[in-house]
């Protein structure tokens, strides 16, 4: 009896090894399951820490356009207001006789890239309700652009005309816009008010 207690003990212990043995280390399956889990995990950490940095790249982008229009339109309204219009503009046959070198409409951002095919390469440009005429830029107050409250009484004479006001206004809309090529494609960004005659 005793050799028969021996021998089901020696049965039921090489069971329990077998047992012990499937249950104390990993299978295949079960290693390629948890490979591909940890490959999954970091290909969402990494596409998380992308769109993190993209995203601070375009807020960055986004802060030095504000301050440089902000700086463009600070710098305008520091001007002679009967001056402003001729100083900022595209053209360059109203630059004589100007109290300070005329800016022009164009202006570089440090920090931005141009967008492709942009002719000059600098992103920033100070825009007014205009047209050019015979090779003229004119100030126009039938010009519809409603973002500047165009079309709008510019001389202050209670008629909208189609005439060039680029020597009476008294109020003077402007935008300063700019454009650069960004992480997400080509940006926009507008600034816009409207100059009034100090008394």
């Amino acid at each position: 009896m005793a050799r028969g207690s021996l021998a089901a003990q020696g049965d039921g212990g090489m069971g329990n090894r077998k047992q012990r043995n499937r249950r104390g280390g990993f299978t295949l399956l079960e290693v390629l399951v948890g490979a591909v889990a940890l490959t999954l995990g970091a290909v969402g950490m990494a596409g998380a820490m992308l769109a993190s940095l993209t995203l601070q790249r375009c807020e960055g982008d986004a802060a030095l356009a504000r301050v440089a229009s902000r700086r463009v339109l600070e710098e305008l309204s520091a001007s002679d207001f009967t001056e402003a219009y001729a100083l900022y503009n595209q053209s360059t046959q109203d630059d004589a006789g100007l109290s300070i070198t005329a800016r022009g409409s164009n202006f570089a951002v440090a920090g931005l890239r141009a967008r492709s095919g942009d002719a000059d390469g600098q992103c920033g440009r100070v825009m007014f309700p205009t047209v050019v005429s015979g090779g003229v830029e004119w100030l126009r107050e039938d010009i519809v652009d409603p973002s500047l409250g165009m079309p709008r009484d510019l001389n202050a004479d209670g008629v909208i005309d189609g005439l060039n006001r680029a020597l009476d206004y008294e109020i003077l809309p402007v935008r300063v816009r700019v454009e650069w090529r960004g992480a997400r494609g080509d940006e926009t960004f507008d600034l816009e008010t409207i100059l009034c005659r100090r008394r």
